[in-house]
Parts: structure tokens; C-alpha cells; sequence
């Protein structure tokens, strides 16, 4: 059964208490002087049509309203052209101008809801409670009516309005109500505060942002990073999960988490332009009422963050492998070089394939692995350096990938790597569990030994968090020590000792990454939202862009056709 929408299930309960409220004040006499005053504009006749009208337009409303709560397409705009007519014979049987007032606000809150859903998008922010606040104080007033109705006192709606309030406080005479109208008259009255204390909070709270980007978008920053994407990370700003900022010629990648918006990386632009970028998205998020976090920072452009008045703070390094340097030759490289024997004498195979060179059969062998892989995962982690997908977008024709045969023939392993202008950023790195020792050392060999064929500079390898506390021959202060003992305490979580350990076989160079946050007091919640994003606490409910963008579940262009004998 389909979960009803939050704005429903007030929209129908707001209607349904409009519907009894008009019926409570349909039934009874209008206030003297209120009669005077309509006198001479509207004969007695007309007022006792009006108070028939009434009575009807009640019981219609009750049915539209049940109407609204089981999904019937054409209730809710039935709905509200009977509260809009209601109004009128409100003002025309007694000239009720509270419940025509409050019938028109519940119709226009509706209305809203209607047209917010019509295209496809949520509720205005603050509809959902403001309904509740409506239905609530309306259902309060019309159960007051109709007990002071029953009971024979005055049943004004101001003096009922009065009645109700006092009620939450015990200064109502329970005789006025009998004791279960006015246990439900508090009851509608503390909704109603909470509702309007929801409301004030929903029009204080940042914006809310949408997940993810539209084709038009995609294709831009695509276009921006192919012209500008020097940096390692700069292939990851195109995972279909961003937002994109487009200034100053460029492109900055994020999510907003809550009341914050997590950056990743750098901005991807003209040279020196990514600070001008990262100011103008802070006077984007100031307006918004959002925090602003980038992970993943490099070194280049801190000291223009600083100059806006960010702070920043190491949480790791980079392994940058460098091609043109790399053998096996060496003491220094022993247990690779003895990895890359082992697989060879088990009969193993390795093999470097471009994604221009993907073959349908081979397409199928890599989803598979990807399928098993991530079956055994409730999460696949990554942000700033990580892909979301294997393939699919027109940018991906370049990656590469390096395949691990089982002795019989059959994908077991693979590494996928992104291009970016000065080398390869490893993304993915796939495997089954029955694959031997060393087999991950293999796959990296043969992608080094690619990249410099290539021409590459540089490759990527890995991020380890925090790896500057974590050596053993590091100078720490007591700060840093501590943060070296906790995370000694969730390697088996975060595996950082790991990622430090199988690097360091590659002789890497170690690139630094920052955390560039705006104040102290929100680093807390800003780490916090990171290791959201980084899906290494579970993050809030996402919400995706209308039109969001995502990729092909198969490789963009035409795949090479297998060979087969005969």
C-alpha cells in the first residue's frame, strides 16, 4: 500500500475540521449584533438559504476531505473551491468572517500543496505543520461550538475561540464543555502550539537543496573539467550524486547535508580562480543559511581559503605514484616484486584494458564482479575521491581498467581509473574473496606500467586519513596523539592503517588533504557531515533533483565486438 504524503494526510484532516467547524456554526443562531449588521444587506431569508448551505457544504467537505486522504486525483481541487464558496456563505448566513478567514487560509495552504505535487516537487517548506496548525485551532473551535451549542450557552466563535484557550490553562468551567469536550479542546490546542512552533522553525531553517544535477549541468562541468582538471580529484567533482556551482569559468562540486553544504575538493577552474569560486559559494550558502565544508583540499590553495577567512585542518595524505620512476628492481620493492611472481606461477593472468576497448562479454564479466562485490557492502563509501559508477557517462570513454583472470579464465579482480590531465586517480578496486596474495600488488604493476606507456606523470593510489599521525616516527603533539589512539581504535572501520601500509609498497609520494571549515565552533558538525557523505556514518534520506542526470547502465559509444573462431 502506498505511504501517503505528509501534506495529504494534513491537507485531509484540515478539511475534515473546516467541514465540522462549518457545521457547528451552521446549526447555530448568529450573534445579535452581527444580525443587525447584516440587516440591510442581506435579508432573513438569505441567511436561513445561507445556514442550509452551510449544512450541505459541511457534509460535502466531510466527503471530500475522506476523499483527499485515499489519493482521489479530483478531491483535493473540489475541495478547495468548496472551502473558497464557504467562505462566502460563512460571511453571507452571519457574517462569520474567523471561519471564512480560516477556511480561505486552509484552502490557499492546500492549494499550494496541490500544485507542489502536480509538478512533481514537495510541499512549500512549512505547509505541512501550518496545515496541522489550521486543522488544529479549527477543529478546536468548531468542538467548542458544538459544545456550548449542546450545553445552551453563547456560541459566538470568538467567545468559543476564547473559551478553548482558557481551557488549556483549567480556567474553563467543565460544565460550560463536560469533561471529554474539554480534554479534547486542550488537546487540539497544545497541536496547535506545537504546530506553530513547527511552522516559525520550518521558516528559520536553512534552504533545503537537492541532490544530484540535470544532463545540461553534467555536460558543462564535463566540458569544465576536461579543459581545467589538473587535480587527482578532479574526475570525482562528476559523480551524478553533486550539486554543481558554476563561477568564475568554473565548477564546484557538493551536497548539502542538512544545514550544511560538503564541498569535494577543489573548485575546477582557471588557474588561481578556485578561491574566487569557493567566495562567491560562501555568499551562495550565507544566503541560504547552510555551514560550508571542503574535504579533500589540496595544498595549492590554502593560502587563498585562509585569506577568506576559512580554517583548515591535515586529514590525511594522498599516494601519488609516479610512473616514470616506478621498478621492480630493488630490495626496496621486494614483496611486490615477489606478488607479481606468485600470480604469474598460479597462472594468473593480468591484462590493461581502455574503456574504448570494453567487449560486450567483458562488460558483463566486470558487472558481475561489481554486483558481488557490493552485495557483500550495505555501503559503498566515497565523496571526494571515489566514482559512482563503472561507466555510462560520455567523460568515461577514457578510463582504464585492469582485469585479474582466475587460472580458468574467469574475471576475478579488476581496478578501474579515471583520466585526469596530468596522470590516472585509481577509483575502483574490485575483488572477489578467493583471489590469491598479492593480487592487488599485480593489478597496480600493470597500471603503472600502462600510465608510463601513456605518458602519465602521476597515478593516484590512495587516500589514507590521517596518516601524517599515524607513522610511527611522527612528531605529535598531545592533540594529535590522542587522535592517533582513537583511530588506532576504529582501523577495523575506517582500515587506515591499511591503506598506510599497502601504499607505502609503491615507493608513493605523499600528497597532503585538508579540511577547510569556517569556524571552530562548527568543525564538530562539519566532520560529522563529512563522514556522511563519505558514508561512513549513515547519512540523512537524500533528495534528488527533479530531472536528475544519470548515467547509462551501459558503456556511452559503440562497444568493440568479440572475435569468434569460425
Amino acid at each position: 500500500m502506498p505511504t501517503r504524503p505528509p501534506w495529504r494526510i494534513a491537507g485531509s484532516l484540515a478539511t475534515a475540521a473546516f467541514a465540522v467547524l462549518t457545521l457547528a456554526s451552521s446549526l447555530t443562531p448568529n450573534d445579535a449584533w452581527r444580525e443587525r449588521a447584516l440587516e440591510g444587506i442581506v435579508p432573513d431569508g438569505a441567511q436561513a438559504v445561507a445556514h442550509a448551505l452551510g449544512v450541505v457544504g459541511g457534509v460535502v467537505l466531510l466527503v471530500l476531505a475522506r476523499g483527499l486522504w485515499r489519493g482521489r486525483r479530483r478531491a483535493g481541487p473540489v475541495a478547495v473551491a468548496a472551502m473558497c464558496v464557504l467562505a462566502a456563505v460563512h460571511a453571507a448566513k452571519g457574517l462569520d468572517y474567523e471561519e471564512a478567514g480560516l477556511g480561505l487560509v486552509i484552502a490557499l495552504a492546500l492549494g499550494a500543496a496541490l500544485r507542489a505535487a502536480d509538478r512533481g516537487g514537495r510541499a512549500p517548506r512549512g505547509l505541512v505543520p501550518g496545515l496541522a496548525l489550521l486543522g488544529a485551532l479549527t477543529a478546536a473551535f468548531g468542538i467548542s461550538l458544538g459544545a456550548l451549542l449542546v450545553s445552551g450557552h453563547d456560541v459566538g466563535l470568538r467567545f468559543a475561540a476564547w473559551r478553548a484557550l482558557t481551557a488549556l490553562g483549567g480556567e474553563a468551567d467543565p460544565r460550560q464543555f463536560g469533561a471529554d469536550w474539554l480534554g479534547a479542546v486542550r488537546v487540539l490546542v497544545v497541536v496547535a502550539l506545537v504546530a506553530g512552533i513547527a511552522v516559525v522553525r520550518a521558516q528559520l531553517a536553512p534552504a533545503r537543496a537537492e541532490d544530484g544535477h540535470d544532463a545540461t549541468s553534467h555536460a558543462r562541468a564535463a566540458a569544465i573539467v576536461d579543459a581545467y582538471g589538473h587535480d587527482s580529484l578532479a574526475p570525482f567533482v562528476l559523480r551524478a550524486d553533486k550539486a554543481f556551482f558554476f563561477a568564475r569559468g568554473g565548477v564546484l562540486a557538493f551536497r548539502t547535508l542538512r544545514e550544511t553544504a560538503v564541498v569535494s575538493g577543489d573548485p575546477v577552474g582557471p588557474e588561481g580562480a578556485a578561491p574566487a569560486i569557493v567566495a562567491d559559494f560562501l555568499a551562495f550558502a550565507e544566503r541560504r543559511g547552510w555551514d560550508v565544508v571542503l574535504t579533500g583540499a589540496s595544498l595549492a590553495h590554502l593560502p587563498g581559503y585562509r585569506r577568506l577567512g576559512l580554517r583548515t585542518l591535515q586529514i590525511g595524505v594522498e599516494a601519488i605514484a609516479v610512473p616514470a620512476l616506478f621498478s621492480l628492481e630493488g630490495r626496496a620493492v621486494r614483496k611486490v616484486r615477489q606478488s607479481v611472481h606468485r600470480i604469474e606461477r598460479r597462472g594468473w593472468g593480468v591484462e590493461v584494458v581502455t574503456a574504448r576497448e570494453l567487449t560486450p562479454g567483458l562488460v558483463a564479466e566486470l558487472d558481475a564482479v561489481e554486483r558481488a562485490w557490493r552485495a557483500q557492502r550495505p555501503r559503498l563509501y566515497g565523496f571526494a575521491m571515489a566514482m559512482d559508477r563503472l561507466w555510462g557517462a560520455p567523460e568515461d570513454v577514457d578510463d582504464v581498467y585492469v582485469v585479474g583472470r582466475a587460472p580458468d579464465g574467469t574475471v576475478q579482480a579488476f581496478l578501474r581509473f579515471v583520466p585526469h590531465r596530468r596522470g590516472l586517480s585509481l577509483d575502483a578496486m574490485r575483488r572477489l574473496g578467493d583471489g590469491p596474495n598479492g593480487l592487488n600488488e599485480a593489478l597496480i604493476v600493470a597500471a603503472l606500467a600502462h600510465a608510463r606507456e601513456r605518458g602519465c606523470s602521476e597515478v593516484s593510489l590512495n587516500f589514507a586519513g590521517f596518516a601524517h599521525v599515524m607513522t610511527a616516527d611522527a612528531i605529535l603533539d598531545n592533540g594529535q596523539r590522542l587522535l592517533r589512539w582513537g583511530l588506532r581504535r576504529t582501523s577495523s572501520r575506517f582500515q587506515l592503517q591499511r591503506l598506510l601500509d599497502f601504499n607505502e609498497k609503491f615507493a608513493a609520494a605523499w600528497r597532503p588533504r585538508f579540511l577547510v571549515y569556517t569556524a571552530r565552533t562548527s568543525l564538530p558538525r562539519a566532520a560529522l557531515r563529512v563522514l556522511q557523505a563519505e558514508a561512513y556514518v549513515r547519512a540523512p534520506r537524500p533528495r534528488p533533483c527533479r530531472a536528475a542526470w544519470r548515467p547509462e547502465r551501459q558503456p556511452v559509444g559503440p562497444l568493440v565486438l568479440e572475435e569468434r573462431p569460425g
